[in-house]
């Protein structure tokens, strides 16, 4: 019997442990209080200790090491996947001024375009009429 097909979970656990115990010395040892990195630096290595960790996870814990070429397919359309649901809530969520992260147009309200106002969708009372759609109001 080959021992291909099988793997010490203790070993894959304790690399795990350091790999994040890197992360988190890569983060602090790059943050603003010690080495003050530029950005791409210090996420870069954050990015690739996930990456490795991630690879790890799915390569043993979830049996993709075992596994034919067609399971391993479905996985290539995953990243696609990610990017597509990134860019259709990039721009609620990215669409800041200058760098006061606050949103330039906040959830419940929207840009009317012929006119240039921002609309507010305000609720209405128990008592008003609810036809599941409320009043706009432009300021």
């Amino acid at each position: 019997m080959s021992n291909d097909k099988h793997f010490n979970a203790h070993r894959i656990f304790i690399a795990l442990l350091v790999f994040t115990l890197l992360e988190v010395a890569w983060g602090v040892g790059g943050g603003a209080e010690y080495g003050n990195w530029n950005k791409m630096m210090l996420w870069g290595g954050l990015l690739f200790f996930a990456s490795l960790k991630g690879w790890l996870i799915a390569v043993y814990f979830m049996h993709l090491k075992f596994e034919g070429w067609v399971v391993k397919s479905l996985i290539l359309p995953t990243p696609f996947l990610v990017f597509a649901i990134m860019g259709y809530v990039g721009n609620d969520v990215a669409n800041t001024t200058d760098s006061s992260d606050h949103l330039i147009h906040p959830i419940g309200e929207m840009l009317n375009p012929t006119t240039g106002t921002i609309v507010q969708f305000e609720k209405k009372n128990h008592g008003e009429e609810a036809d599941g759609a409320s009043a706009p109001a432009e300021r």
